[in-house]
């Protein structure tokens, strides 16, 4: 390992690997190159090590441990001399704890700092309190990536004097060009134990209120007289589950219902279902949708955060307004009358994903890097000029 190779460290707090986690563990290994290193760094705030951290030591990524997530002075310091002992060129921080911690540990190492913006949720009261100091730090983060429009420009407007927000959306992870349209999802079912005569709809997500599960359910009553064999499979876990159980209960739908819970691999579950709904309130760019348009599996959702530019209405999906479940229902109907449609949406769908390909977004990742290192002096005399100039 040559010490004059760039060392960029994606450092993220972590529960499990979600849609940014895999987003990052796939541009780390992608991105690795002779003239720079990706570390990825994550928190010990649980007692088994993060499984993020395991997977990214299972692809030969070099990693780093800290102590504790939490906002104190041990930590930032922790992290400061990390920095600084492991020739951290640039830290890039993904979420409110890692942004924030990263904020004054990078300005004590004197390394520039690149943060991640994807939405933020409100779960709760004290969530909804660090994502208002993110919010703050932000606007004084040098460099700042938004995966989605919407976003960025929420940003930009805070964001005086200073570079404008880099918008890099999420990309397409699955080799979509290998699902062949249309496909046979019986046996798929057959081998989840799921019913072969019946019409599915999948929902993937976190079981939280800004994610809409409940509009999803309330749906379902207007729409059991015309899909009698209706099935909702609810894939997740989250601290609203049994607020949603008892709202499927009180709605005379439970049997209607499936809570198959949190799945490490969700492939297999969208392709199962003859539509994938995504029912939120508030996005950034969700990796869910772009894996159903990979897969093949026609999508309907809400018109929120990168959404709009994901899907094309009525081309390569539906969108609907969100907390509306009398448009929810229209449009699972309209699909479900329609398979014809379906299939041409999936087919539309596979198309657009070109334009949120891995090699694109590594390509611009790379650039900014370039632009970060180079505006603070920070890059190895050595690789001045191996990064790729912004295009």
């Amino acid at each position: 390992m040559s010490l004059d190779r760039v060392r960029i460290l994606h450092l993220i707090a972590t529960k499990f690997v979600g849609g940014p986690e895999k987003q990052i563990l796939h541009h780390a290994v992608s991105a690795a190159s002779s003239q720079q290193e990706i570390w990825l760094g994550s928190f010990r705030d649980f007692p088994a090590r993060p499984e993020f951290l395991e997977r990214a030591e299972h692809a030969g990524l070099p990693t780093i441990e800290f102590s504790s997530g939490r906002f104190r002075l041990q930590t930032i310091l922790e992290l400061t001399r990390a920095l600084k002992k492991n020739k951290i060129s640039l830290l890039c921080t993904h979420g409110y704890k890692a942004n924030l911690l990263g904020w004054v540990a990078s300005r004590l190492a004197g390394c520039p700092q690149i943060a991640f913006a994807r939405g933020w949720t409100g779960e709760n009261w004290r969530i909804k309190l660090y994502e208002r100091l993110d919010r703050r730090v932000l606007r004084w983060t040098e460099w700042v990536v938004c995966v989605s429009r919407p976003l960025a420009a929420q940003l930009e407007k805070q964001r005086r004097h200073r570079t404008p927000p880099q918008l890099i959306p999420n990309c397409a992870l699955l080799p979509f060009r290998n699902v062949v349209l249309p496909f046979d999802r019986v046996p798929i079912r057959q081998t989840l134990g799921m019913p072969a005569k019946t019409f599915c709809i999948c929902a993937a997500g976190r079981l939280s209120p800004e994610k809409g599960h409940k509009y999803l359910l309330e749906a379902v009553p207007k729409l059991l007289p015309r899909i009698p064999r209706l099935l909702v499979v609810l894939l997740g876990e989250g601290r609203q589950r049994t607020e949603l159980e008892g709202l499927a209960i009180e709605l005379g739908i439970r049997n209607h219902v499936l809570f198959a819970g949190f799945k490490k691999d969700i492939r297999a579950w969208i392709q199962a279902c003859d539509l994938v709904v995504n029912p939120s309130l508030t996005e950034g760019m969700p990796n869910v949708v772009l894996e159903a348009m990979a897969l093949g599996s026609p999508v309907i959702a809400t018109s929120v955060g990168g959404v709009p530019d994901l899907i094309d209405h009525m081309q390569s999906g539906l969108l609907v307004a969100p907390g509306d479940s009398n448009s929810l229902a229209a449009a699972i109907h309209a699909l479900y009358a329609n398979p014809a449609d379906r299939l041409q949406l999936a087919r539309n769908a596979q198309a657009h994903l070109l334009k949120y390909s891995p090699e694109q977004q590594t390509r611009r990742l790379n650039e900014l890097y370039a632009r970060a290192l180079r505006a603070s002096d920070n890059l190895p005399v050595a690789n001045s000029l191996a990064l790729p100039m912004q295009g």
